[in-house]
C-alpha cells in the first residue's frame, strides 16, 4: 500500500500548481481533467493540504455520487424512508434528497450563520450522526463543490487595486451570494460577457454585498488578474463620473502610462476594451447613475465578470446585453437583521435583550443595513445596556427615526437621511414633485389613478412619474397586475414605499411645499377614494343607500360591472381604512364617516367584521364631532350591523334604538323599517321568535305605506321565516314564494338567496330531504356568486346538517369543512359549533 504523501510535499505541490495555473488561465477543473483527479482533489492541493487531513472517515467520498451512494445507506440502516426524513426535516423536499442521493445539485454551503437543507438534512435525528460526523460530512461537502474552508488569511498579494475593505460584520444575503456563485460558474463555463446588476434603494448594502464577495476565496482563485473598481459617484454630492473619466482612471490602476492614454474618446474606450480583453479581472462598477454611464464601460469580451450596483433598476442594459442578471435587493429579513444587530452591538447589550426586543429595533430600521449600523452605532456612543434596554432606544428611534438615525449632524455620510438625499437630488422637478406629495398618501400602497388626482395630472403622465421613481428604487412595485387589478379593468400596478423612505417623502413634502398646496393635495386623495368608493358602492349593491357624495370634485375611477367594483375594494380596503384615519387626524370628518359607510357593504360580504367595527367607531365619531343627525343614523347602522355580526347583542341593541329614534325624526317610514327588520333579526338571534315577528309585521306595514318594494321583499321573506320558525310552514312557503317573486322581478340577488334558504330550512322540517339539499344549494350558489362569505359559511352548515341527518357523513363532513375554514378566517364564533360537529363524526 502506498503511503499517503506528506504535508511538505503536497504543499509543495499547491505552490508548483497555484503558478501553472496562474500562468496558463486554467482553472482547477480543466486542470482536474488534465491530471485525471477530482476537482476537490485539485483545490485541497492548492489549500497545501492532503484532500483527506480533515474528512476523517469518511475521506473516500470524493465525488457528489459516493456521498450520494453513502446517504442512501446512511438512510436505509437507519430503518426509515425518504419520506420519513422529508417530512421530518423543515424545508426539504423528497425530490430534494433524491436528487443528493445521485449525486445530483449538491449545494455550496450557506455564507452565513443559518444552516442550510443539507445542514438540516444531516442533522435529522433519524440518522443518528454526532456533531464530529456533521462537521467532517460539511467538510466534505465543501470540497465537492469547491468551497472548502482555509484558515489562511485570503491572498495578501491578489490585486485588490481600489477596492474597498470588506465588511467584517456582514451577515446574511445568502440567496443573493448563490446567484453570484452560479454566475462565476457561468464565467468559468465561458458565457461571453457575464454580467450582474445589483440594484436597490440607498442604504440597501449594494456595494457591501460585492465587496464581501469579491474578497472570497473562490473569487480571488478565479479572477487571477485581480478586481478592478470603479465608484462612478452616481449618486453623489458631485456630478456622476463621466465614462471617460471612468476610462482613465481605470486604464491608470491597470498600469497604462498617462502620456499613452489617447485625447480621443473612441480610441480611449477601444484602448480600454483591449486592456480589459487581456486579462482575467472582476470589474465592479459601483454606484452607476444609469444606464448611460454603465454601458460604455461594460467589457466586450469574455475575460471578465462584471458587478455593477446603482440606486437605478437598470433595466435597459437587458436591451443591449440580453442575459444580464438582475439582482434586486430588498431590506434583510427579520433574522439577517436581529443577527446583524447582535453581531453590531456585542454580547453585553443583546445579552438581556430578547429576539422580539431585536426584531422590533430592526423593523424601526426598516431592516435596512446602513439604518442598523447607524442605529447600533447611535446606541453604543450615547447609552449603556445596564441604563438603557435595547427595547427603550427602540421605542425612543420610532418617535422620529429620520432625524435619529444619524450619529453626528457633522457626518451626513452616516445618516440615513442624507443617503436618501442623494437619491432624490437626481429626479426632475415633476418627479421630485410626485415623490413629497405621495408622503401623504395614508398607504399602504397606491395606484397610478390616484397619483393623477393626488398630483392633478393626467392618468399617462401620473404613470410616467411613477415610472421615474420605480425606476430610481424609491418606489417598489407591488402585486404588479395582480388579480384584483386584473378583474377591476385598471391593469394597473400597485406601488409602495419602503417605510423610512415615506417618511423621508413627508419631511420634503413638508419642508418644501406651502401649507395649501398639501392640504389641496390631501383634499384630493380623499376626493378620490370616495367619489370612487361611492360608485363601487352603488355597483355592488344598486339598492345601496347613497350617502351622497362629497368627494364630486375628483375624477373617480370607473368600472363596468359588479366584478370591477368588487375587485377593485379588494385592492384598495386596507388602502381606504387608512384613508378613514388620515381623514379623522386632519378634521375631515365628512370624508372619514362617508368613507366608513362606502365600505359597509363590501366588508360585511367578505366578514371582514373587526375592520368594520374599527371604520364603524371612527365613523361614529365624527358623525358626534359633526354634530350632524345623518351621519349619526348611518353610523349607527353600521356599528349594529356589525356588533350584529360578532355576537355583541346587547351593543347591537343600543345602537339599533339609536337608529330607531334618529329615523323617526329624520327618515319616516322608510328609516324606521330598516331599524324594525333589524330588531327582527336581533330577536331571531335571541331566540324571541314572536317578538321578531311583531318587528318584521312593523317593517313590512311601514315598506307598504312607503310604496318600497325591495322592503317588502325583504320583510315578507323574514316574516314567512318566523312563522316556519313558530312551525307554521304552510303560511311560510306561501309568503316566502310571495317575497321571491318581488325579489326576481327587482333582480335583487340577496333576496333571492335568503328566499331559497328558507324554502331549504321549511323543506328540511318537513322531512323532504332532496328538495331542502336543492333549494341550500340554490341559496349557496347566489352567495357565492354575491361574494358574501359568512353567508356562504352558514348555508353549508345547513347542508352539512342535512347530509348528517340522511346518514351522508362524508357529505356533512365536506360541507362544514369548508364551513369551518370560512368562519375560522372570519374569527367568527360560530366556528366552535362547527367544529363541535366534525369532532363528533370523527
Amino acid at each position: 500500500m502506498t503511503d499517503a504523501p506528506s504535508s511538505d510535499l503536497v504543499s509543495s505541490l499547491g505552490a508548483w500548481l497555484a503558478a501553472h495555473l496562474a500562468a496558463t488561465g486554467l482553472q482547477p477543473d480543466a486542470a482536474a481533467r488534465d491530471l485525471g483527479v477530482s476537482e476537490a482533489t485539485v483545490r485541497s492541493w492548492l489549500a497545501g493540504r492532503r484532500a483527506d487531513e480533515e474528512a476523517g472517515e469518511f475521506a473516500h467520498l470524493d465525488t457528489p455520487a459516493k456521498l450520494g451512494a453513502w446517504l442512501r445507506e446512511r438512510i436505509a440502516a437507519a430503518g426509515c424512508s425518504v419520506r420519513q426524513i422529508a417530512d421530518d426535516t423543515d424545508g426539504v423536499s423528497m425530490s430534494t434528497i433524491y436528487y443528493w442521493l445521485r449525486g445530483e445539485h449538491l449545494p455550496r454551503p450557506p455564507v452565513g450563520d443559518e444552516p442550510d437543507r443539507f445542514d438540516l438534512l444531516l442533522s435529522s435525528p433519524r440518522l443518528g450522526l454526532h456533531l464530529r460526523q456533521r462537521l467532517q460530512l460539511d467538510r466534505i461537502r465543501r470540497r465537492l463543490t469547491g468551497t472548502a474552508l482555509d484558515p489562511r488569511e485570503p491572498d495578501r498579494d491578489w490585486p485588490a487595486r481600489a477596492l474597498p475593505a470588506g465588511n467584517r460584520s456582514f451577515t446574511g444575503r445568502g440567496a443573493e451570494l448563490r446567484r453570484l456563485d452560479r454566475l462565476l460558474r457561468d464565467h468559468a463555463l465561458g458565457r461571453s460577457a457575464v454580467i450582474a446588476a445589483l440594484t436597490g434603494p440607498g442604504g440597501v448594502g449594494k456595494t457591501a454585498l460585492a465587496v464581501h464577495w469579491a474578497r472570497t476565496r473562490h473569487v480571488q482563485a478565479t479572477f487571477t488578474g485581480g478586481c478592478l473598481y470603479l465608484n462612478l459617484s452616481g449618486y453623489a454630492d458631485t456630478a456622476p463620473t463621466h465614462p471617460a473619466e471612468a476610462m482613465t482612471r481605470a486604464l491608470a490602476q491597470l498600469g497604462v502610462q498617462p502620456r499613452d492614454l489617447p485625447a480621443d474618446h473612441e480610441a480611449l474606450a477601444a484602448l480600454y476594451q483591449q486592456t480589459l480583453a487581456a486579462r482575467r479581472l472582476l470589474l465592479v462598477l459601483d454606484n452607476a447613475h444609469d444606464e448611460a454611464q454603465a454601458r460604455p464601460l461594460l467589457p466586450t469580451g469574455s475575460a471578465c465578470l462584471t458587478i455593477v450596483t446603482s440606486r437605478h433598476r437598470l433595466t435597459g442594459l437587458a436591451a443591449t446585453h440580453p442575459g444580464i442578471d438582475q439582482l434586486e435587493l430588498a431590506s434583510l429579513t427579520t433574522a439577517e437583521a436581529s443577527a446583524l444587530l447582535r453581531r453590531l452591538l456585542g454580547r453585553l447589550a443583546t445579552r438581556d435583550a430578547g429576539d422580539e426586543d431585536l426584531a422590533a429595533l430592526a423593523a424601526a430600521c426598516g431592516r435596512l443595513p446602513l439604518a442598523l449600523h447607524i442605529a447600533a452605532a447611535g446606541y453604543l456612543t450615547h447609552h449603556h445596556p445596564r441604563r438603557t434596554p435595547v427595547a427603550a432606544y427602540t421605542r425612543s428611534l420610532t418617535e422620529d427615526p429620520l432625524r435619529r438615525l444619524a450619529t453626528s449632524p457633522a457626518d451626513p455620510a452616516t445618516t440615513v437621511a442624507a443617503a436618501m438625499d442623494h437619491s432624490y437630488r437626481h429626479l426632475t422637478v415633476e418627479a421630485a414633485r410626485a415623490y413629497r406629495l405621495l408622503g401623504l398618501h395614508p398607504g399602504p400602497d397606491f395606484t397610478a389613478a390616484v397619483t393623477a388626482s393626488l398630483t392633478a395630472r393626467p392618468l399617462a403622465r401620473a404613470e410616467a412619474l411613477l415610472l421615474e421613481l420605480t425606476q430610481a428604487n424609491l418606489l417598489t412595485q407591488a402585486n404588479l397586475l395582480s388579480q384584483a387589478n386584473l378583474l377591476s379593468g385598471t391593469g394597473q400596478g400597485r406601488h409602495a414605499f419602503h417605510d423610512l423612505v415615506r417618511d423621508h417623502a413627508a419631511a420634503r413634502c413638508a419642508d418644501t411645499d406651502p401649507g395649501e398646496e398639501r392640504r389641496a393635495a390631501v383634499d384630493r386623495i380623499l376626493d378620490h377614494y370616495l367619489s370612487t368608493a361611492h360608485d363601487a358602492a352603488l355597483l355592488l349593491n344598486p339598492y345601496w343607500e347613497s350617502a351622497g357624495n362629497a368627494g364630486a370634485g375628483a375624477a373617480p375611477e370607473t368600472f363596468a360591472d359588479h366584478g370591477q367594483a368588487s375587485a377593485w375594494f379588494a385592492a384598495e380596503h386596507p388602502v381606504l381604512l387608512a384613508a378613514i384615519e388620515l381623514a379623522r387626524d386632519t378634521g375631515r370628518d365628512a370624508h372619514a364617516w362617508r368613507l366608513a359607510w362606502s365600505m359597509t357593504e363590501y366588508l360585511d360580504r367578505l366578514g371582514l367584521w373587526h375592520e368594520l367595527a374599527a371604520a364603524g367607531s371612527a365613523a361614529s365619531a365624527a358623525a358626534e364631532r359633526l354634530g350632524d343627525d345623518t351621519a349619526r343614523y348611518l353610523t349607527h347602522r353600521i356599528l349594529a350591523r356589525v356588533t350584529m355580526r360578532l355576537g355583541r347583542l346587547g351593543d347591537c341593541e343600543v345602537h339599533l334604538r339609536h337608529v330607531l329614534d334618529l329615523a323617526t325624526r329624520l327618515r319616516g317610514e322608510h328609516g324606521q323599517a330598516h331599524a324594525h327588520l333589524k330588531l327582527a333579526d336581533l330577536r331571531e338571534l335571541q331566540g324571541r321568535f314572536a317578538e321578531a315577528l311583531e318587528h318584521a309585521v312593523r317593517a313590512n306595514e311601514l315598506w307598504r305605506a312607503a310604496g318600497y318594494g325591495l322592503g317588502q321583499a325583504r320583510a315578507l321573506n323574514t316574516i314567512g321565516r318566523y312563522h316556519a320558525l313558530l312551525g307554521e310552514y304552510d303560511r311560510a312557503l306561501a309568503l316566502s314564494r310571495t317575497s321571491l317573486e318581488l325579489c326576481e322581478d327587482l333582480g335583487f340577488g340577496y333576496g333571492q338567496a335568503s328566499v331559497w334558504g328558507t324554502f331549504g330550512y321549511i323543506r328540511g322540517r318537513l322531512g323532504q330531504h332532496d328538495e331542502a339539499v336543492a333549494a341550500h344549494r340554490r341559496a349557496l350558489e347566489l352567495y357565492r356568486k354575491l361574494d358574501d362569505r359568512y353567508e356562504t359559511a352558514e348555508t353549508l352548515g345547513f347542508l352539512g346538517d342535512l347530509h348528517r341527518n340522511t346518514g351522508d357523513l362524508a357529505a356533512a363532513r365536506e360541507a362544514w369543512h369548508e364551513a369551518l375554514a370560512i368562519l375560522t378566517g372570519l374569527d367568527h364564533p360560530d366556528a366552535g359549533p362547527i367544529r363541535a360537529k366534525l369532532d363528533g363524526i370523527a
